[in-house]
């Protein structure tokens, strides 16, 4: 535990910069990825500690450009077992995500990490689920937890990195340290955000926003490079 809060100073300093400038990061237009949030929704959350998360949700998703041509978002909440609350191709606008993870329903149960992943690779990164992953567009996974994880959970990351899914992993309170570099992609510095309550979630919002921004946009880059290069051929 005392791992994960050694990480705060980092980004506490990182997002009050960013809050401090007055402005809100926003991703630019360009911006091509497909994204899926697996969001624990275990009993040690808690209904009010949900709602904190609920509201991070709506803060990152707010950053995108979202359509079927530019960001797309998918969602799975887990506990016992992973449940999908709609697919990278479910909603074509940003509002309709806005509206539905407000009224997003708190599960509660156990603690399933690797069962989510697992879920995740065989549900929300194909085709069928909205996937761009054929046409080369960047596969982002973000893993918010609160506790460690009762199931293994590296086999079922290694298993999304193997099909080139850049994981990152945001862990809070009493969020297991080892299972988050186990989840995480490396460099582990650039992938995992520790914070100390659920309150501290806005705190880091700007600077994760900008991370993944970053990260988003240098591989659209890449994606937009490839046709070029075939042209020049």
């Amino acid at each position: 535990m005392g791992e994960i809060k050694g990480l705060l100073p980092l980004f506490i300093l990182a997002s009050g910069f960013l809050v401090s400038s007055a402005q809100k990061t926003v991703c630019t237009q360009e911006a091509l990825a497909d994204i899926v949030f697996l969001v624990d929704s275990s009993w040690s959350i808690g209904s009010e500690n949900f709602q904190k998360i609920r509201d991070f949700l709506l803060t990152l998703v707010n950053s995108f450009d979202v359509s079927p041509d530019k960001v797309q978002i998918g969602l799975v909440q887990y506990s016992n077992s992973p449940h999908t609350e709609f697919y990278l191709n479910s909603f074509e606008t940003k509002q309709k995500i806005l509206d539905y993870i407000t009224t997003l329903s708190y599960k509660g149960g156990g603690t399933k990490t690797g069962l989510g992943l697992s879920f995740l690779l065989k549900q929300h990164f194909v085709k069928e689920a909205g996937s761009r992953a054929e046409d080369g567009v960047p596969q982002i996974a973000v893993v918010i937890t609160d506790g460690q994880s009762q199931d293994n959970v590296e086999p079922h990351a290694q298993d999304l990195k193997r099909q080139g899914i850049i994981l990152y992993a945001i862990g809070i309170k009493d969020a297991d340290m080892e299972q988050l570099k186990e989840i995480a992609t490396k460099p582990h510095e650039q992938h995992i955000y520790g914070v100390s309550d659920f309150t501290a979630l806005q705190g880091i919002s700007q600077s994760f926003i900008q991370v993944l921004c970053t990260k988003v946009e240098e591989a659209t880059r890449q994606v937009s490079q490839v046709p070029q290069g075939k042209v020049a051929l």
